[in-house]
């Protein structure tokens, strides 16, 4: 599991935006981005997730295809069940939650950092690895 330790790493953080990734991190409301995340993490289409949810300026597109090459290999089947198995508010409209997909006995791990604003939700910050206790450390 050595070769895949980069994905393991992966931290994904937009603690500046542009136009550009604002547009992309933003959504409707929490309904609309917990649809977006549950589908894209269910199909596991992590490009999409790392491009959309902030990578897009911090990772080339052959990073995100090298990322999506390992994921894909490490969860060879679509994930069936999901469950958010953490959330807190720190104040002010932000929140962050853990989420867990699963098929069988292989699990991934999903952290956000969202902003719900007058009238729209912001994700601050996103992460995933395959151990639960590098998402808990975030608590």
């Amino acid at each position: 599991m050595k070769w895949f330790k980069p994905l393991l790493a992966v931290l994904i953080c937009a603690p500046g935006f542009a136009l550009a990734q604002i547009q992309d991190s933003v959504f409707k409301d929490y309904k609309t981005f917990e649809r977006f995340v549950d589908r894209e993490a269910k199909s596991r289409d992590i490009a999409t997730l790392l491009s959309i949810l902030g990578g897009r300026d911090e990772l080339t597109s052959e990073q995100i295809r090298n990322i999506e090459g390992q994921f894909l290999a490490l969860y060879p089947e679509d994930f069936e069940n999901v469950v958010v198995f953490n959330r807190k508010d720190l104040g002010n409209g932000i929140t962050q939650e853990a989420r867990a997909y699963w098929i069988g006995l292989r699990y991934v791990y999903f952290y956000f950092m969202l902003h719900q604003r007058d009238d729209e939700l912001v994700v601050l910050r996103f992460s995933f690895n395959s151990l639960p206790d590098k998402m808990l450390k975030e608590f």
